[in-house]
């Protein structure tokens, strides 16, 4: 057993430098440079006239975006990503250095991106929480409006309409996470017509209508992911299991403007309480919907990857936070589409039959460990002569995503056996800390599940099971890495998991 244990781990780090070592789409900086196109108009609303004080004083304008592609990028079905810029809803604008740099960034890994302007403007000496939500709920009409735009022009602009996401940095987290979580039955009436007071005379506010407002109706305004760096909601409560799009949420615990938990914005007490990462997070976890990543830093405040308002403060660029962010973004929105490589094998002798279990993949890569290769999806390889061989596959898809997954066949073959490698098992969180949950496509079976340190030794942790998840207590557990190995109906499932 110590013997397998350790063939498989020896697989696991073939991987990681097999992956690391690779120009991949998506993952690694593959183009020069990125073609931006400014000023394209995606909508039409109605702007608050300055100085914003009458909500029935407004003016139809243009909201307007610059879009980045890959220069001399071939490929004609692309991922997108939105990014929308911080600034309270009363400053800021899609040129910001963040904004740019993002957009660059991620174009340049293959993305199609895109920076937007959307309404400013509010009056906050009388009645400041009405004029906020209405200013924000403005927001996420703009956004989503975004959205559709993309969805409607995706043949146009080469973009793949069933991977449209959005990220944004304070009240652009405001937008994205609330155009995905906020319901029509959940919308705060502030959105319906008002009436207030302000500098002792009376206004009245038109009612702001749905969220899905302006042209390119009969598209969805719903993004397929949102990146939300130090975001919020006005109520957790309205994030239920029927919002299941996955987010990575990136805050500093420390933060003064947008809180970390709870309370109101830039610490003023007129506003009403929002809720920050931490509690959205809570609220996923529990009802039950995993599809989410966390960045948590301690000690840290707002934009802590070295901007203010969206504008480097060391006048050059990021500081290492922003390293840090755009690599843990990239792998949060590559996991979002790209196919899953996994396989089976049998054999008699010399010779390996191999079954390609991956999904959404379209095209295969195989690599025997013996020089030999293939492209066919369930090849079959006869092996010159006994040994263990490090097999590999790449699995690509529809838009040039892909996976790769490598395992240790041993030759002759050992009949009777069929092992499986990359079947849909996932960890989460990872890393883990004091518990990690197993969720599967099919029921788990705690029994067959085990936990070995590198050195071989069996664990014996707490597990417990709900159907097609399983949870470990991880408490007391030294910092390192382990071994999963799962027995199942379809054969045996190998999984690392890191606990810090």
């Amino acid at each position: 057993m110590v013997k397998t244990i350790f063939m498989v781990l020896a697989a696991f780090l073939f991987f990681i430098g097999i992956a690391g070592s690779q120009n991949y789409r998506y993952v690694n900086t593959i183009f020069p440079s990125a073609m931006k196109t400014t000023g394209i108009i995606y909508g039409t609303a109605a702007f608050l006239n300055s100085p914003f004080i009458n909500e029935s004083s407004t003016t139809t304008g243009n909201l307007v975006l610059d879009l980045y592609q890959p220069l001399n990028d071939t490929l004609t079905k692309r991922p997108a990503i939105i990014f929308a810029h911080s600034g309270g809803f009363v400053t800021g604008s899609r040129t910001v250095d963040d904004m740019k740099a993002f957009c660059d960034t991620f174009a340049r890994k293959g993305y199609v991106t895109v920076t937007i302007d959307y309404r400013q403007g509010l009056e906050i000496v009388d009645n400041p929480d009405l004029h906020y939500i209405r200013a924000a709920y403005r927001g996420v009409q703009d956004g989503r409006t975004a959205v559709r735009f993309i969805h409607a022009n995706a043949a146009a602009y080469g973009v793949d309409p069933d991977r449209v996401y959005f990220s944004g940095s304070s009240a652009g987290s405001f937008i994205g996470l609330n155009s995905v979580y906020m319901d029509t039955n959940e919308l705060p009436s502030y959105v319906g017509p008002v009436t207030y007071t302000a500098f002792s005379a009376s206004y009245s506010g038109p009612g702001l209508g749905d969220p899905d407002i302006g042209p390119n109706l009969g598209y969805s305004g719903t993004a397929d992911g949102v990146m939300a760096c130090w975001g919020g909601v006005g109520d957790t409560l309205t994030i239920g299991t029927n919002n299941p799009t996955p987010v990575f949420l990136i805050h500093g615990t420390a933060d003064q403007t947008v809180p970390f938990n709870s309370g109101p914005p830039f610490g003023y007490g007129a506003l009403s309480d929002v809720f920050g990462s931490h509690p959205i997070s809570m609220r996923l976890a529990d009802i039950g919907i995993p599809a989410k990543e966390t960045y948590f830093v301690a000690g840290q405040d707002h934009e802590f990857y070295g901007t203010s308002n969206g504008t480097w403060v060391n006048g050059t660029g990021g500081n290492a936070y922003w390293d840090t962010i755009v690599r843990k973004a990239t792998r949060f929105f590559w996991q979002l589409h790209k196919p899953t490589a996994a396989y089976s094998y049998t054999g008699t002798g010399l010779t390996a039959d191999f079954t390609d279990l991956s999904q959404e993949a379209t095209s295969w890569q195989w690599n025997f460990g013996d020089g030999g290769s293939g492209t066919d999806q369930n090849p079959v390889h006869t092996y010159a002569a006994p040994g263990t061989y490090n097999v590999r596959l790449y699995a690509g898809n529809d838009i040039q995503s892909w996976d790769t997954i490598t395992h240790a066949v041993i030759v002759p073959y050992a009949a009777g056996i069929t092992e499986t490698i990359g079947a849909s098992v996932r960890l989460y969180p990872v890393p883990a800390s004091a518990y990690v949950t197993i969720l599967s496509d099919h029921q788990l079976n705690p029994a067959g599940i085990g936990i070995y340190k590198l050195s071989g030794e069996l664990m014996a942790p707490k597990m417990h099971q709900d159907g097609n998840k399983v949870t470990i207590e991880l408490s007391g557990w030294a910092k390192g890495i382990y071994l999963i190995m799962i027995h199942s109906d379809s054969g045996i499932l190998h999984r690392k998991l890191v606990v810090d």
